[in-house]
């Protein structure tokens, strides 16, 4: 369990990396508006996937 709480915390991370490169200098304005909102809502479904894992891994300590 704890593998999976690794992971899907290293892909949030992994996305948070993702947007600070869109506010660098050279990268086209088009190109952030598209991708912006992608890389949010899938932070959000990964932030959510997380929380469903950490409770799951509360209620069922053999699991883990």
């Amino acid at each position: 369990m704890s593998n999976i709480q690794t992971w899907i915390s290293a892909a949030i991370t992994n996305q948070g990396t993702c947007l600070d490169g869109l506010d660098g200098p050279h990268v086209d304005a088009k190109l952030k508006l598209a991708i912006r909102p992608r890389i949010l809502d899938a932070s959000q479904v990964t932030s959510n996937a997380l929380v469903f894992i950490n409770r799951f891994a509360s209620k069922h300590p053999t699991y883990i």
